[in-house]
């Protein structure tokens, strides 16, 4: 039985042999250039492996870039919001400060009803003439400044003890002067918003102005179709169009620049 074990052992070691002998034969018949072939071959290979991995690691650092720099953007957009809404409020404190809630809250409404009319197409296409408000801003906002700088040396004055004659008639011309300075002011900021008004208006005007046209293009379109079908000859006759829409403009504009006067009248006289 240990003869049959060696036997089956010698077997083997003789076909692993032999396989080997064969590999070696193999390997040894395969030409020289072939040879040279593979190496190129497995050598383009590991480059092209290598040159894959290397890109891949490039995009990777690339992306890694890129999304630090969106997250840079991102960040510094966000702060520079802040630093705008911070701005904003510092700045509204100021006037609240300086010119009193109800008169700053004025001041804001007239320079939103100034955007308005910029912002109008009755002002880009030129309907308007000049729309800068920057004076008249300027002007109610230091009248606003002046009465509300006045009724506080007022209030101290009225404060003390004992008021004197000279007292009591200095109080009356400095809070007649606030009152009159302040009146003026909301006259003009009530002009402007009267300004934003019309220039909607024009806008409104215009865009009726517009739809009328197209209107009446088809309609004389259709009844020249219909003449046709109907006679085969010529066309309708022009029907006559309606000069209401391009009037309501031309009212609009003549109220917006008669309230503009009023407004430079009242510059004037500031």
């Amino acid at each position: 039985m240990a003869k049959e074990s060696n036997g089956s052992s010698d077997g083997c070691a003789t076909v692993l042999g032999g396989a080997i002998i064969g590999v070696v034969v193999l390997i040894a018949a395969i030409p020289k250039e072939a040879w040279i072939v593979i190496g190129i071959v497995v050598g383009a290979a590991v480059v092209l492996g290598a040159v894959t991995a290397a890109i891949a690691a490039i995009n990777k650092v690339q992306d890694a870039a890129e999304e630090q720099a969106r997250e840079d953007r991102e960040a510094e957009a966000a702060a520079a919001k802040q630093r705008r809404e911070e701005k904003a409020r510092q700045q509204k404190r100021r006037r609240i400060e300086a010119l009193g809630a109800k008169n700053a809250a004025r001041v804001d409404s007239a320079q939103a009803a100034v955007n308005k009319v910029a912002a109008s197409e009755a002002a880009r296409s030129g309907w308007l003439g000049d729309v800068d408000f920057t004076a008249d801003i300027r002007g109610i906002t230091d009248s606003f400044r002046k009465a509300r700088s006045l009724r506080k040396v007022a209030d101290q004055l009225s404060a003390l003890d004992k008021p004197s004659t000279d007292d009591r008639k200095i109080l009356g011309e400095a809070k007649a002067t606030a009152t009159k300075l302040e009146g003026t002011a909301i006259e003009r900021v009530e002009l402007i918003e009267k300004c934003a008004t019309e220039a909607g208006r024009i806008d409104e005007s215009l865009r009726r102005e517009r739809e009328d046209a197209r209107t009446a293009e088809q309609r004389a379109e259709l009844h020249a179709k219909l003449s046709a079908m109907l006679y085969g000859i010529e066309a309708a006759p022009p029907t006559s169009s309606t000069d209401s829409a391009a009037d309501a403009v031309m009212a609009r504009v003549w109220a917006f620049r008669e309230i503009k006067n009023q407004i430079q009248r009242a510059r004037d006289d500031g």
